[in-house]
């Protein structure tokens, strides 16, 4: 019997937990659509709220807080970014607990593959949700309201792309805390309300008191949304977003390094404690 090993072997690996995820969407197309919807009723029901509250000066009151009068790109892009990571962070982080209740998570520790490439395979197949989020939402929310802002989608994508590394981070600390406490769905949802409140998703940041605008600072999502709304709203390019993009690099780094340590740190007590036999 012939044996891979070596990069090929991660590879094929990564290659079939990303094809698992893949089929799952596809297995069940009502999620990836409900995916796809959620931005654009979020986005409405936030334009509708504005327009009631607001009157007849909800537009130039939008205007002179966010400095743009294109009230549905600014917020349909802040809606998208909150999706992605609504997706990333609850696809990681529930993912093991999924594969708990159908009696396959053990099967999967016990395979020859490393923790970290089962957690990145899981992560892959996001980059393919993340994908089709923003071609659908912000592709053609700013083809109909604002085609003259069409190029500046390449560069609004890359900082999704790399707003999405730090995520893929946050969802590792979540799998630690699943491997933990069993229950993650409630904690998860309650994460995805601050993620909306804290990173500016409808309004921003500096709307926030200054204690709060620091936890905003700590948050990947916070920079991702400011710089896509500057790049598609403000035509700003990326050298421009330099300090920005520096902090989400830095934060690119720090948040996978560490989400993966507590993981491990976590999943070794429950090896000891027997938490995994636990439902």
């Amino acid at each position: 019997m012939q044996t891979i090993s070596g990069l090929r072997a991660t590879i094929k690996e990564l290659a079939a937990i990303f094809w698992k995820g893949i089929k799952h969407y596809t297995r069940y197309p009502g999620n990836f659509v409900l995916v796809l919807i959620l931005p654009f009723l979020f986005t409405l029901l936030i334009f509708g709220m504005g327009a009631f509250v607001g009157g007849a000066d909800a537009a130039a009151n939008f205007a002179s807080r966010t400095g743009t009068t294109n009230i549905i790109v600014y917020e349909i892009l802040g809606s998208a970014v909150w999706m992605t990571s609504w997706v990333v962070v609850e696809d990681v982080g529930v993912a093991l607990r999924d594969e708990q209740m159908k009696g396959t998570l053990e099967q999967n520790f016990l395979a020859p593959v490393s923790r970290f490439t089962l957690l990145v395979g899981m992560s892959l197949t996001d980059i393919v949700i993340t994908t089709a989020i923003f071609v659908v939402v912000v592709g053609l929310t700013v083809l109909v309201m604002l085609p003259g802002s069409f190029v500046s989608l390449f560069p609004a994508f890359i900082m999704l792309l790399v707003g999405l590394v730090p995520l893929f981070g946050i969802g590792f600390l979540f799998a630690g805390f699943v491997v933990k406490f069993k229950e993650p769905y409630v904690f998860i949802q309650l994460v995805n309300l601050l993620f909306a409140t804290l990173t500016g998703t409808y309004y921003p940041v500096t709307f926030l008191p200054r204690w709060v605008q620091f936890l905003s600072g700590a948050l990947p999502q916070t920079y991702v949304i400011e710089d896509m709304r500057r790049i598609v709203l403000a035509n700003q390019t990326l050298v421009s977003l330099f300090g920005s993009i520096f902090i989400l690099l830095a934060l690119a780094l720090a948040y996978p390094i560490l989400g993966y340590a507590v993981y491990r740190q976590l999943e070794k007590r429950a090896s000891v404690t027997g938490e995994f036999s636990k439902y």
